[in-house]
């Protein structure tokens, strides 16, 4: 028996296909993740706040290059999705998009719970976090 595309069912598959496309944006990759929130059906992120010497450096025309392909990255939300960053902050030069779930790598989480921003070596349960005010957590993060 020969399936022959019918009216209805391109229709169909035009109207999930459509329903797909216009879903609710997806919420945090971290579960908590306060700086992620979802506002009149748009994902709306809050980015880390820099820190004074990050402010400097940024003014005076320093650049981030990108992570480099076997570095630890600090993992942080933005407006376009979820980022891979080589410093604690969101850069146009210094973050790349997530390669999570395809690349392992040492990775440390940057994400706003309680209205703290923290420092998170995964997204466990009970993930160990440190106050992001500490500076850059030390040792290695969560291989992910």
């Amino acid at each position: 028996m020969k399936l022959q595309p019918t009216t209805a069912a391109i229709g169909l598959l035009f109207a999930l296909t459509c329903a797909a496309a216009n879903a609710e944006p997806a919420g945090p990759a971290f579960p908590g993740n306060e700086a992620v929130r979802i506002v009149n059906g748009k994902r709306v992120v809050e980015a880390p706040p820099l820190t004074a010497a990050t402010q400097r450096y940024i003014k005076g025309g320093g650049k981030l290059p990108p992570p480099s392909a076997s570095g630890e990255v600090f993992m942080i939300e933005g407006p376009a999705g979820l980022m891979e960053c080589r410093s604690v902050y969101l850069s146009d030069t210094g973050c790349v998009p997530s390669t999570l779930g395809t690349t392992k790598r040492s990775r440390f989480w940057t994400v706003k719970v309680n209205g703290a921003w923290l420092h998170c070596e995964s997204r466990a349960a009970s993930p160990k976090c440190e106050a992001a005010t500490a500076g850059v957590p030390g040792g290695m993060g969560t291989v992910e």
